[in-house]
């Protein structure tokens, strides 16, 4: 019963994207329609398109478009082509076009005005097409969220439109030809199937002499016509994306829009009372005339800025390791090593010597779980959780009595300015912040934004050191690095080299939570009035994925 539950929701969500694609070509075509005819003379044939798309693993595709254009004799010269894409989540910065194989500047490249969806190319640099003259012309680029639910259960598909121009611009036939390649662990074209086309149109090659496999639709037709086509396969091999709820959006706007303001009301309410629940640190005597308290260092500002519990005891750790007073001795589970003698301890901060005294309260009590003098599991975390929130706890009432009398917008903005120098110093090879490391880390989304940007950085000796502890190499293979030195880790395909900091961030605390309850109880009673010098971040990004099909061309 299930099964034909899905394949008839399937089914529902296959005729919509259909229809839903006949709707959006229809409204390209009246909006490329007002083009008015006076202000342009341009005449010219499309002998041939020929559109390659790849169909990639994350739902999206990589469009390849050739085609040949001639300018008519008494037309006016070709200066701009307009080539329509299948919705709206085209990266316009990876379209790339050639105009007889010579490339065109990308920023002649731009958002076109005279269709929905899709891009202008201007031709300036590379010479127009002048009446009688022919050229072929190359468009690249990369579409995302192009993969929905098929007709079939199990199955994904992809609809494909082929660009078109305007009728009043072109004359003669088109060759239309459109190439489907799949995912590499795709094992063969068995399993893929037609969709949309007239079957004597699809044909499959298995094997080419050159190049991938490959089904192709091709069909003799018009320049102002698009060329619909599809196909499906398996969904095992490609990720499908959600179709329903955009299409849904034309038929229910007023009650989808209602109901979008009515969330929105309870999220900001919610977050703002997040935001209220994250401040820990004691309120403060702050001045607008005062000046910058200069000298925090790096779990200091994480404090000031009041950032997650979990992110500042990240922070202090590895300001401790930086300092060499502990290390990471093995990954699973994450322990630590005391490096220093008990007349040091007693001369550190007094949060530090807490930490320190929570590293080899979890020592002890794993030697004797060992032993067999305790029965019960090894906890997980490196950091005895007693001894770790009196760390927290002391460290944020330092902190509170160092910035008070001080600007909190000024210093603010201070160390946000250091962050984002850390930033660009941590791809020198000769970083100018010693620990610009440690100072990336006070940015609120740094793993993301290592991720999203990055693929390789230069790292401080002492983090080298503790990373091929972390990942339990062999001294012996660990590059030969000077305390004043840096070395570039590169991974593969990701960014390896974090995972001692996404251990800390993930297992340091038991109950992030409870203790921020805890801790804040402490340093925040719910009885004082906090004012309103208070600030935390925040965000939200929403994407919605078009369901539609379409492309279109102008001029």
């Amino acid at each position: 019963m299930k099964g034909k539950r899905t394949v008839l929701i399937n089914s529902i969500i296959f005729i919509f994207l259909i229809l839903h694609t006949g709707f959006a070509v229809a409204k390209k075509t009246d909006q490329t329609n007002t083009v008015d005819k006076d202000d342009y003379y341009y005449d010219f044939e499309v002998p041939y398109i020929i559109t390659n798309v790849t169909i990639l693993e994350d739902g999206s595709i990589d469009i390849l478009y050739e085609m040949e254009l001639i300018c008519q004799p008494g037309g006016q010269p070709i200066d701009v082509v307009d080539i329509g894409f299948p919705n709206n989540h085209y990266k316009l910065k990876s379209v790339r076009a050639w105009l007889d194989e010579v490339e065109i500047d990308k920023s002649r490249i731009m958002k076109s005005e005279a269709i929905e969806i899709g891009v202008e190319i201007w031709l300036y640099d590379v010479g127009f097409i002048d009446p009688g003259e022919t050229a072929k012309l190359k468009v690249f680029c990369n579409n995302l969220a192009m993969v929905y639910p098929d007709v079939n259960e199990g199955f994904a598909s992809c609809l494909f439109s082929q660009t078109w121009f305007y009728w009043d611009f072109t004359s003669g036939t088109t060759n239309r030809t459109v190439r489907f390649f799949f995912p590499d662990d795709l094992p063969s074209l068995d399993s893929v199937e037609n969709r949309w086309a007239p079957i004597s149109e699809f044909t499959k090659f298995p094997s080419p002499s050159y190049g991938d496999p490959y089904v192709e639709f091709s069909t003799f037709g018009y320049p102002d016509t698009p060329y619909d086509v599809g196909v499906s396969l398996p969904e095992e091999y490609v990720k499908i994306h959600s179709v329903f709820w955009k299409l849904t959006i034309p038929q229910y706007k007023g009650f989808i829009y209602f109901g979008l303001a009515v969330l929105a009301f309870v999220i900001l309410m919610s977050f703002s009372k997040r935001r209220s629940d994250r401040k820990y640190l004691p309120p403060t005597i702050t001045t607008l005339g005062g000046g910058i308290r200069k000298d925090l260092i790096p779990s200091e500002v994480a404090i000031f800025m009041e950032r997650p519990l979990t992110q500042v005891a990240s922070l202090v750790l590895f300001e401790m390791m930086e300092k060499e007073y502990i290390s990471i001795r093995q990954s699973s589970p994450l322990r630590l090593d005391v490096n220093i003698n008990q007349t040091k301890i007693e001369a550190l901060p007094k949060y530090q010597e807490l930490i320190i005294n929570g590293i080899k309260k979890r020592n002890q009590e794993d030697e004797r779980v060992l032993r067999g003098a305790k029965s019960g599991a090894i906890e997980p975390e490196p950091v005895h959780q007693t001894e770790l929130k009196k760390a927290l706890q002391s460290l944020i009432k330092s902190v509170g009595r160092k910035i008070k009398g001080y600007s909190f917008r000024k210093t603010r903005k201070y160390y946000e300015e250091i962050v984002d120098k850390a930033w660009m110093d941590m791809q020198k090879s000769k970083p100018e912040l010693q620990n610009a490391f440690l100072w990336i880390m006070v940015d609120e989304d740094y793993e993301g934004r290592l991720d999203r940007h990055y693929t390789s950085y230069y790292y401080p000796h002492w983090y080298v050191t503790n990373y091929y502890f972390y990942t339990g190499r062999s001294f012996r293979t660990m590059p030969k690095v000077s305390r004043s030195s840096f070395v570039k880790i590169q991974g593969h395909g990701k960014i390896t080299q974090i995972s001692p900091v996404r251990s800390l961030m993930g297992g340091l605390i038991h109950k992030p939570q409870s203790m921020h309850k805890s801790i804040r109880g402490v340093t925040r009673p719910a009885s004082t009035s906090s004012g309103s010098r208070g600030y935390s971040g925040g965000g939200c990004a929403c994407a919605c994925a078009c369901a539609c099909a379409c492309a279109g061309g102008g001029r």
